[in-house]
């Protein structure tokens, strides 16, 4: 019997691979941005009736978050890509003078690999796709172990869209030999230009592959409510937010920190609109199922209701309840809650006024180093500016659910679902990723016209002078 190394397949796999993303993209040099962007109206087009499979998939495959949540939020996100993409201009001529001279040119930076997780699988990895062909790149997909055949799906409808459309075959491929000897293989090729990694942490110390890193990534987010704010919107809001797909946002609140004269108000409505506040022995029945482990959860609990969270702990809420809600009466480097939770988890904590709530939030954002955002709801300006100027984070969020804002949704931010972690310590930027982050700009230079000027001398009066000068002489 003829024996097959599979760690070799996996390495000759991971070589072609990117030879063959290399090649291709060699052939796209010369498209031009209206060019991809036909390709990107196809494809956003003709992906949509795919979309209700592809999370079927998912979710047999991982297990996390909910159908309905998935699909509500792919199809919405879908809708405002296919608004705003025609507006971006990446690559090609980006600026020019009054003179019609290139100031700014956008450059695709090459073959790029997009490391995925098991989380929002099918948004994540349409999205990742759509700005590699809008940035003129070629990819290399490699899927999470969890999420292999969702992936190759997802992978393999857009290339046949794409590609009947006129991207060169190449262009967008997929590892299927997934092994840790084949994705370093892909990571320190010659070939590979930058790396792109979602919410997979492994792969973010650039000193290994010597290649830049774009990392995006969940993250806890502190939410602060300050007594200007209108409290039944901002509980609202914040409620929405944690509970939508069992937690799984990537910038959705986990710490909610309140002023203490609005306490009662604050708990109140948050009651009104599903959360649950653990007693004492619900939250260590909680704690003994999450089992919070060098910042990790039991993966068991990741993406999963609030509902089925408090049955698989032992205790009973009602079928209603959107999220469960530890209150905490300060912060210590033990507190389990501090670890990132994706699911519907909040930790309350109370504060005597904004300035104990503002070192409250970088207490939080620091203590485990995984907060790449912050929310706040306020009418005051002033506080708002303090927050703005002071917080460690990426992205700030105010007055709107952080977990939909964040992506671009409703807000002024960039539409992405690549939250940048550069804020943690991941990565080498904090914004929200899009094509353009994919690209490198060419600045052109021309000198600078400097127009002579004729300097006329004033004829001189000698009649004059001479009286000038013999007052001078007198005196």
């Amino acid at each position: 019997m003829q024996q097959i190394d599979k760690d070799l397949l996996s390495i000759q796999e991971a070589r072609i691979l990117v030879e063959t993303a290399r090649d291709a993209h060699y052939l796209i040099k010369d498209y031009g941005q209206k060019h991809f962007d036909q390709i990107l109206k196809q494809l956003l087009e003709q992906i949509k009736p795919e979309i209700s499979k592809f999370v079927a998939s998912e979710l047999n495959e991982t297990k996390l978050g909910n159908s309905k949540d998935k699909e509500a939020l792919i199809n919405q996100f879908l809708e405002a890509l296919t608004e705003d993409l025609p507006k971006q201009q990446c690559i090609g001529a980006l600026a020019k003078d009054s003179a019609g001279n290139i100031l700014q040119v956008g450059v695709p930076v090459g073959v790029i690999p997009v490391i995925l997780s098991n989380e929002n699988v099918v948004l994540n990895t349409l999205y990742s796709l759509i700005i590699g062909i809008k940035s003129g790149n070629a990819l290399v997909v490699i899927p999470h172990s969890n999420a292999c055949k969702t992936t190759y799906q997802i992978v393999r409808k857009v290339k046949q869209i794409c590609e009947s459309n006129g991207l060169p075959k190449g262009c967008l491929t997929c590892l299927e030999q997934v092994t840790e000897n084949s994705v370093q293989e892909v990571l320190s090729h010659q070939d590979t230009a930058m790396i792109l990694v979602i919410g997979n942490s492994k792969y973010t110390n650039a000193t290994t592959n010597q290649k830049p890193i774009i990392y995006g990534s969940s993250g806890a987010t502190p939410v602060f409510i300050e007594r200007s704010a209108p409290i039944q919107s901002a509980v609202n809001a914040i409620i929405q937010s944690r509970s939508f797909d069992g937690g799984l946002l990537p910038g959705a609140e986990q710490y909610l920190i309140a002023e203490s004269v609005i306490a009662s108000e604050v708990k109140m409505k948050m009651k009104q609109y599903g959360a649950h506040f653990l007693s004492k022995e619900e939250e260590l029945k909680l704690l003994h199922l999450l089992q919070p482990k060098e910042n990790q959860i039991n993966p068991e609990c990741i993406g999963k209701s609030a509902f089925w969270l408090a049955q698989k702990a032992g205790f009973s809420v009602d079928s209603q309840i959107k999220v469960l809600v530890s209150e905490q009466q300060y912060l210590h480097e033990e507190d389990p809650f501090t670890n990132e939770m994706k699911c519907p988890v909040l930790a309350f904590y109370l504060e005597p006024d904004w300035i104990h709530a503002c070192e409250k939030s970088i207490r939080l954002l620091k203590e485990k180093n995984h907060g790449h955002s912050l929310a706040i709801h306020s009418q005051n300006t002033t506080i708002l500016n303090e927050f703005a100027l002071k917080k460690p984070v990426g992205r700030m969020i105010v007055n709107a659910p952080a977990g939909f804002a964040s992506l671009g949704l409703n807000s002024n931010l960039p539409l992405s679902v690549i939250l940048g972690g550069f804020t943690t310590g991941r990565g080498i930027s904090a914004k929200n990723i899009t094509a353009a982050d994919l690209t490198y700009k060419r600045q052109i230079s021309y000198p600078i016209q400097i127009a002579e000027s004729t300097v006329t001398a004033e004829p001189v009066d000698k009649q004059l002078l001479e009286k000038v000068l013999r007052k001078i002489l007198e005196k």
